[in-house]
């Protein structure tokens, strides 16, 4: 069904965004007791040490057109090493996509759906998710483009009506407050929590033309990621306080509560929770798209919507389960912290390891 998709450089660059800008949205906060007021220069610097790690998928990819990491592995290392990588693959998703899903449902709930059951709202969110994947990947490529710059605006704009009077200089200076420990210690915990891009782009370079030509794209996304998360932390921080913002769930949305124009206009947080919305639908569908072509490849493709239909029940079953914020944020930042970047560097071992094979085996040296 994908098989001829392709594309294009500005899907590619507002995918990465989209991929990054994800759990981290919530779970920035666990660094700022490190961090201090340098949160929003430890996000910018995490969000880039991926940059390399992406760079070497495309450069793996290129060994196999038109095929996922996971038929690399399969190729070199053989089919149960290739499954054994892939269960673990689809766990990993599936466990992100229950924390995001799960912290998403909360913030709807504390702000504008008090009284709706929690699994109606996580039930309408992942059959989005399934009714985008039944189509063409390319018509939801096309979407993401859409809604990453539509809610990157509708963001910015929320905030801007009040710059300068609610921008506190005195909240982000003197910058570094905190030791060179503590600001390396949240350099790599954002950067373990933006590697859920290299999720998705183990999956998607076969969409990518020439990814070894083309490892710009990625790049100009993740450097844009880190640009654009790293001023939203310091809006949020400059309006906050490092204090508050550290203390308090959905920061984002509680800032944009702070913003009065004039004596009719008080608090613009349903623009800014707008923008939680576009990255919860989006970031949901591409876990369950991740855990979804893993479980295809196991099968051989058989039965594709099938397996998208149990591939959603896997994400919707846990996270009615869990039902906590707290529970889902904790998930998110161990996930982040100690699961997600090591195991996506050992697959890419495995697969540079999986490519060496081949070639020996064709007596051929690598291209």
């Amino acid at each position: 069904m994908d098989g001829t998709a392709r594309f294009t450089r500005e899907q590619v660059i507002l995918l990465s965004f989209i991929s990054i800008i994800g759990n981290i949205a919530y779970i920035y906060t666990w660094m700022d007791e490190d961090t201090g007021r340098a949160s929003w220069l430890a996000s910018f610097a995490g969000i880039l040490l991926i940059i390399p790690f992406s760079v070497w998928i495309f450069h793996v990819g290129e060994s196999y057109p038109e095929g996922t990491i996971f038929d690399i592995l399969e190729t070199g290392l053989g089919k149960f090493v290739n499954i054994f990588i892939s269960l673990i693959y689809i766990f990993i998703n599936i466990a992100v996509a229950v924390a995001h899903l799960n912290m998403f449902t909360e913030m709807l709930k504390v702000f504008f759906l008090q009284y709706t059951p929690p699994w109606v709202i996580m039930a309408c969110m992942i059959l989005m998710g399934v009714l985008f994947l039944s189509g063409k990947i390319q018509s939801f490529a096309r979407l993401v483009e859409i809604l990453a710059v539509l809610g990157t605006i509708n963001y910015f704009m929320s905030f801007m009506l009040i710059f300068p009077s609610n921008f506190h200089l005195e909240y982000i200076i003197p910058v570094f407050d905190t030791s060179l420990y503590g600001f390396i210690k949240g350099v790599v915990f954002m950067a373990g929590g933006a590697s859920e891009c290299l999720l998705l782009l183990m999956v998607i370079i076969r969409f990518i033309p020439d990814p070894a030509r083309h490892f710009t794209w990625i790049v100009k996304g993740i450097v844009s990621s880190a640009i654009i998360f790293a001023a939203a932390v310091l809006i949020i921080t400059a309006m906050m306080s490092p204090e508050l913002a550290k203390r308090i769930a959905f920061g984002g949305v509680n800032a944009a509560r702070l913003i009065h124009i004039g004596e009719f206009i008080q608090g613009l947080e349903l623009f800014v929770f707008a923008t939680y919305q576009f990255i919860a639908i989006c970031k949901i569908t591409m876990y369950m798209y991740c855990a979804w072509t893993a479980s295809k490849k196991i099968f051989n493709n058989k039965k594709p919507l099938l397996h998208l239909f149990i591939t959603s029940i896997m994400i919707f079953l846990p996270s009615v389960w869990l039902n906590s914020y707290n529970k889902a944020y904790y998930l998110a930042v161990f996930l982040a912290e100690y699961i997600i970047l090591p195991f996506l560097i050992l697959i890419l071992l495995l697969a540079s390891i999986s490519i060496m094979i081949k070639n020996n085996r064709r007596g051929s040296v690598p291209e």
